[in-house]
C-alpha cells in the first residue's frame, strides 16, 4: 500500500553502479550518517520509481497492480469470503516519507517505519458473509482508501552464493498497518439495490474500525506475499556487496 513498498525498493538505492539515474543516492556503511542517509535513499528511490526502471525491469509502481487476492472466510463479527481482481494501489509512492530504515547485518534483517498520506486499492471485488448481525453480498467495483497510513515494514533476509558472488534473497516480509481512517466503498452491493447497497456502505463506515481490525491480518499477510516476490527479482539482479557498499 507504499507505504509498504519503500523497504521493497529501498536496495535499489544503495547500490553504487550499473547505471542507477543520476536522482538515486548511495550510502556507505562507514558513513557515520548511515541510517539517515538511507532514510533519505529510500524515500527518494521509491519516489523515482513510481515511473519504473526500464534498465532493472521493474514496472511502474504507480500504480501498482496486483492480478488477484481471496481473503478466506474470517471468523468474529466480521465473517466474509473475499476476491479482489484487476488490483490497482494508488499513492504507493506520492509523498512517502520512509525514516528509522535499519539494517541488522548478524540476522540479516531491514526494518523500515514509512508514512504515505493516501493510499487507495482499487478493484472489481466479490463478497458474501456478513459485518456485525448483518448479512453482505455483491460484486462490482470496489475502492478502498487508507488516510495517513503509518507502517511497519520488517525484511527476514538470508545470503546465498550465485556465479562466485554473494546475493540475499528475503525469506518473508512482513508488513503491519496503521491507517489514521479507512473509508470503503462497494458498488452494486445486493445485486445492485441501490437502498440497501447505500445503507450497508454506510453502516460499514461507520464501523470501519471494527472491520479494518477484523481483517488487517489476511490483508497484511497476503501482500506479504506479493510484496516478498517483488522484493526478491529486485534482489536476485544485484550482488550484494554492490546493494551494501563498504
Amino acid at each position: 500500500m507504499k507505504s509498504i513498498v519503500a523497504l521493497l525498493f529501498g536496495v535499489l538505492a544503495l547500490a553504487s553502479s550499473i547505471e542507477l539515474p543520476s536522482t538515486f543516492q548511495t550510502c556507505h556503511k562507514s558513513d557515520p550518517q548511515y541510517s539517515a542517509c538511507l532514510d533519505r535513499a529510500v524515500s527518494n528511490a521509491v519516489t523515482s520509481l513510481g515511473s519504473g526502471l526500464k534498465s532493472f525491469k521493474i514496472l511502474p509502481i504507480e500504480p501498482l497492480a496486483v492480478n488477484s487476492v481471496k481473503i478466506g472466510e474470517s471468523k468474529g463479527p466480521v465473517s466474509l469470503k473475499q476476491e479482489y481482481k484487476n488490483i490497482k494501489l494508488h499513492g504507493l509512492t506520492r509523498n512517502l516519507r520512509v525514516y528509522n530504515y535499519n539494517i541488522d547485518w548478524n540476522t540479516m534483517i531491514l526494518t523500515s517505519d514509512s508514512y504515505n498520506p493516501q493510499v487507495d486499492f482499487v478493484a472489481d471485488y466479490k463478497v458474501n458473509g456478513q459485518v456485525l448481525v448483518l448479512p453482505i453480498r455483491g460484486s462490482g467495483h470496489s475502492n478502498i482508501t487508507m488516510l495517513d497510513l503509518n507502517a511497519k515494514n520488517t525484511i527476514y533476509c538470508e545470503k546465498y552464493e550465485k556465479d562466485g558472488e554473494t546475493y540475499v534473497r528475503v525469506k518473508k516480509y512482513d508488513i503491519k498497518f496503521n491507517p489514521r481512517k479507512v473509508i470503503l466503498q462497494f458498488d452494486n452491493l445486493f445485486e445492485g439495490d441501490t437502498v440497501l447497497g447505500e445503507q450497508m456502505n454506510k453502516f460499514i463506515n461507520e464501523n470501519s474500525d471494527l472491520l479494518f481490525k477484523e481483517l488487517q491480518a489476511p490483508y497484511e499477510e497476503t501482500f506479504g506475499l506479493v510484496f516478498t516476490k517483488i522484493s526478491n527479482d529486485i534482489f536476485s539482479r544485484i550482488p550484494m556487496e554492490k546493494i551494501f557498499p563498504a
